[in-house]
C-alpha cells in the first residue's frame, strides 16, 4: 500500500524534513527515486522520437538488412534528420527499393507470377495481407539470389507487384534461352512465374524449335496426403481419388508453367503419381511442386521413373557407340581372372542391359553388344541421344561401370545380330589341342564308339552350357577326323567368343583364334514355338517403384529359366490379370507349367495355367538334335509358288508420315516376281503385304527394305487360294 506525503513548497524545509525524519521514513526516499528514474526515462525515450510503443519501428529481417547495406553506406553523406524526427516507414509497392541501375546496356523483361509460395504466403497473413510489404520482402531475397545464380542478371533491377502479380527484372546480354525455368529453379522459395502473354510451350518451341520439346512422362512417389482428402479417401476410395486429383490438375494447370494439362494420374494404392511435362523437366521440380502453398499432396524430390513421348517427327532410329571409360577396381580384378572372367562379363552386361530395359526410354529390344576387348557397349536407339543420356545412366547403373559423355560413333541401325534363345549362327571351331579330351580315363580313348561318342557329347554340351552364353542346347558336335568343334548360338559371334570357349573349366579342349567359317542358320519360330496362357493375381505389397514395368521385366528374367522360352516375348495384362509368352516346342509341359507357377509366384504372382496354342506346324518335337548341322546358305531359297507375302516392320527411319508407303513402294519396285497391283499399306499396324508372280527371294527383300529404313522385319507368307476357271458351257 502506498501511504500519501506532503512536501513543503520550500527547499530547506523540504531538506529539514527529510532530515528530521531519515530514520523513520527511508522508504520514502526510495519512493522518491523510483519516480525520479522513471521521468528520467519518460524524458530520454520523448528525445529519440518514440512517445508511444504503437510508433516504434518495425524490425526489418536479416536477409533485408544485408541486402540494403550498400544503400546505407551510400547514403552516408547526406544530411542527418532531427533528432526529434518519427522515423515511419515509406509504405509502396517497391519500398526502400536498391538504387536504381543503369539501363543503357540491358533488356527489360516482365514475367507474369502464378504461384506465392510458402514463405511469401506466410508474411503475408502475419503482416495482415500487406501486399507492398510482402513484395518489398520477396523483392529484396530475390535479387540476392539472382545475383547469386546468373551472371547475366543485373544486380538491383528486379521489381515485384503483388496487386497485379509481375516481376520485372534486366538482363545484360540477349542471348539467354529457357529463362523461365532457370529462374524458377532457383526462386522456388518465393514465387513461380511463366511468360506474360504466351504459354511456356509456345516460349521454348519459338527458342529452339517445335521439334526439340520433348513431352516426359514423371513417376513420383506420393509421400503425404493432407488429412482432409486422406478422411475422403478412406470414406470412399474411388470419389476421394477423383477429387484430389481434379483438385491437384486445376492447381498444376494454374501454378506449374512445364505442365500438359489434364495429364496427371493418381495411384494412391501404390502411393504415385504421374503426369507429363512439355519437355525435360527442371531438376528440381518436385522441390518446387512442395513449395506450393497448401498443396494437398507431397511428392518425393526427384522422379523415380522418366518416360520421353517423342512423336512420328521426332523419332530418329540410330544404333550408337559408347566408350567404357571405367570399370570398378573389383570387377576389373574379376575380368582379369580367366575362371571367372565370363561370370563377371555377363554381370556387368546384365547391369546395363537392366537399366536400358527398364530406366531408358527408346532403347530398342535385343540390340546391346558389349565387347571388353575394345572397352565398347553399342546399342540402338530411337532417337540420337545427348549428354543427359549418358549422366543419368552413369549415375544410376549398379554396377560400376561408367560410359563416355558423348557417343564415338552414331550409325543408321545395323542389323538384327540376336535372337536370344532362337538359334541364329552355326560356329565350327578349330581344335588345337584335344589331349586332356582324349586321355580322359572315362572315354578310354575309344572316340569311335558309339556309346563313347555319345557321352563326349552330352559331356560338351553341359559344360558350354554352363559357359558360354548364348550357347543353344544340344547342338554341339565334335569331328576328331577334322578336329573340328561345331555349335549353334543366338548372335552373330561376339568378339570374345575364342576367349570365352577356351576357359570353359574342364572342356577338355583349346580351339584357335580364329572360326572356320560362321553360317546362317534357318529356323522358323512359327513351326517350333507355342504360346502358353496364364491368369495371374499380384499378391505383393504395392510399391510405387515396383510397378507394371517392373514387375514385367522381373518376371521375365524369371522364366528364362525354362529351357525353351523366348524372351522377351513376354505380354502382361494388368487390368484383366492374363499372360502369355513363346515356349520352344518338345519339352515336358507338365514339367514346364508346374517350374513357370514356381518361379512367378516367388515375384508375388499367383499364377494358374489356361491353355497353350501349338505352332501352325503343330511341331512335336525340338528340330535340333545332336551333331546336327545347318544348311549353309547366304539366303534361303526361292519359294516358286506364288504366294501371299506380309511384311511387319518395327521402326522406320525415313521421316515425316506418309513416307513409309512411298519408301515400301521403292523396297518393291524392281523384283520382277512382285504385282505391285495388290499392295496393301496398313501404317497404324505398321505392315503391308502384297502378292507375287514368281520366285518369292526373301533375302533379296530383306536387303532392299534395309535400304529404304524399314526396321526389325518379320516377314511371313501363306500361299494363294487358286482361282477356279470357269465351266464352258
Amino acid at each position: 500500500m502506498i501511504h500519501p506525503f506532503v512536501i513543503s513548497d520550500s527547499a530547506t524545509d523540504q531538506t529539514g524534513f527529510v532530515k528530521q525524519n531519515m530514520t523513520d521514513n527511508k522508504r520514502w526516499l526510495s519512493f522518491i527515486n523510483s519516480w525520479f528514474l522513471l521521468g528520467l526515462c519518460l524524458c530520454l525515450a520523448t528525445a529519440c522520437g518514440s512517445s508511444s510503443p504503437s510508433e516504434k519501428q518495425k524490425l526489418i529481417p536479416l536477409h533485408e538488412i544485408n541486402s540494403s547495406t550498400g544503400q546505407e553506406s551510400g547514403n552516408r553523406d547526406t544530411v542527418p534528420r532531427s533528432t526529434t524526427e518519427r522515423r515511419t516507414p515509406k509504405i509502396s509497392s517497391y519500398a526502400n527499393p536498391p538504387a536504381t541501375p543503369s539501363t543503357s546496356n540491358s533488356t527489360e523483361l516482365v514475367f507474369k507470377i502464378v504461384a506465392l509460395h510458402k514463405n511469401v504466403k506466410q508474411f503475408l497473413e502475419k503482416s495482415e495481407k500487406n501486399f507492398d510489404l510482402a513484395a518489398n520482402s520477396a523483392q529484396r531475397s530475390l535479387d540476392s539470389t539472382l545475383q547469386k545464380n546468373f551472371g547475366f542478371y543485373q544486380p538491383g533491377s528486379v521489381r515485384v507487384d503483388l496487386r497485379q502479380n509481375r516481376l520485372t527484372l534486366r538482363l545484360t546480354s540477349e542471348d539467354v534461352s529457357d529463362l523461365v525455368r532457370k529462374i524458377n529453379e532457383v526462386c522456388y522459395q518465393h514465387v513461380t512465374i511463366a511468360p506474360l502473354d504466351k504459354t511456356l510451350r509456345e516460349t521454348l518451341a519459338a527458342e529452339s524449335g517445335e521439334n526439340s520439346l520433348v513431352k516426359q512422362e514423371l513417376h513420383y512417389f506420393l509421400l503425404k496426403v493432407s488429412p482432409e482428402y486422406q478422411s475422403q479417401v478412406d470414406q470412399n476410395f474411388q470419389i476421394g481419388s477423383e477429387a484430389l486429383r481434379l483438385i491437384l490438375n486445376e492447381r498444376f494447370k494454374s501454378e506449374v508453367p512445364e505442365y500438359v494439362p489434364d495429364s496427371l494420374k493418381l495411384n494412391l494404392k501404390y502411393r504415385r503419381m504421374i503426369f507429363q511435362v512439355i519437355t525435360y523437366p527442371s531438376s528440381n521440380l518436385g522441390i518446387q511442386i512442395n513449395n506450393l502453398y497448401e498443396l494437398p499432396v507431397a511428392i518425393s524430390a526427384m522422379p523415380y521413373r522418366i518416360i520421353e513421348l517423342r512423336t512420328e517427327q521426332q523419332l530418329n532410329p540410330s544404333q550408337v557407340t559408347y566408350q567404357i571409360t571405367s570399370i570398378d577396381d573389383f570387377e576389373n580384378r574379376q575380368i582379369q581372372n580367366s575362371h571367372s572372367y565370363t561370370f563377371w562379363r555377363t554381370a556387368l552386361i546384365s547391369s546395363l542391359q537392366s537399366y536400358l530395359e527398364t530406366k531408358s526410354t527408346g532403347y530398342i529390344q535385343d540390340t546391346l553388344d558389349v565387347d571388353l576387348l575394345k572397352k565398347t557397349a553399342t546399342f540402338q536407339l530411337d532417337h540420337i541421344p545427348d549428354i543427359r543420356f549418358t549422366e543419368q545412366l552413369n549415375k544410376e547403373l549398379l554396377v560400376k561401370l561408367q560410359l563416355s559423355n558423348t557417343p564415338i560413333s552414331i550409325e543408321p541401325p545395323g542389323p538384327v545380330f540376336w535372337t536370344p534363345n532362337r538359334p541364329m549362327k552355326r560356329v565350327v571351331l578349330k581344335i588345337t589341342n584335344a589331349e586332356e579330351l582324349l586321355t580322359n580315363p572315362f572315354y578310354r580313348g575309344n572316340v569311335s564308339d558309339v556309346n563313347t561318342l555319345q557321352n563326349i557329347h552330352s559331356d560338351l554340351d553341359y559344360k558350354i552350357d554352363g559357359g558360354l552364353p548364348g550357347y543353344f542346347k544340344k547342338s554341339v558336335s565334335i569331328n576328331f577326323d577334322t578336329m573340328e568343334l561345331a555349335f549353334l548360338i543366338d548372335r552373330v559371334p561376339p568378339a570374345d567368343l575364342i576367349k570365352m570357349v577356351n576357359e570353359i573349366d574342364s572342356l577338355g579342349v583349346l580351339v584357335a583364334d580364329e572360326p572356320i567359317s560362321v553360317d546362317d542358320f534357318e529356323y522358323d519360330p512359327e513351326s517350333y514355338e507355342k504360346t502358353m496362357y496364364f491368369s495371374f493375381v499380384d499378391s505383393g505389397q504395392p510399391l510405387p517403384e515396383y510397378d507394371e514395368i517392373e514387375k514385367m521385366h522381373s518376371a521375365n528374367m524369371n522364366l528364362c529359366g525354362v529351357d525353351g522360352y523366348i524372351p522377351h516375348t513376354l505380354q502382361m495384362d494388368f487390368e484383366h490379370g492374363i499372360l502369355n509368352f513363346k515356349v520352344r516346342v518338345g519339352g515336358n509341359e507338365s514339367k514346364e507349367i508346374e517350374y513357370i507357377i514356381n518361379v512367378l509366384s516367388a515375384i508375388m504372382l499367383e499364377c494358374k495355367y489356361l491353355s497353350t496354342t501349338l505352332p501352325a506346324s503343330n511341331g512335336k518335337g525340338n528340330p535340333l538334335q545332336p551333331g546336327m548341322t545347318a544348311r549353309r546358305t547366304a539366303d534361303p531359297a526361292p519359294i516358286k509358288e506364288n504366294v501371299k507375302v506380309t511384311v511387319k516392320y518395327g521402326l522406320f527411319g525415313g521421316g515425316s508420315k506418309g513416307k513409309p508407303l512411298s519408301s515400301a513402294r521403292d523396297a518393291l519396285d524392281g523384283f520382277s516376281w512382285i504385282d505391285l497391283k495388290t499392295l496393301k499399306f496398313n501404317e497404324g499396324d505398321k505392315e503391308f503385304s502384297f502378292e507375287t508372280t514368281g520366285p518369292f527371294n526373301r533375302g533379296a527383300l530383306e536387303r532392299s527394305l534395309k535400304r529404304q529404313k524399314f526396321y526389325q522385319c518379320v516377314i511371313s507368307h501363306e500361299a494363294l487360294m487358286k482361282k477356279e476357271e470357269p465351266k464352258e458351257e
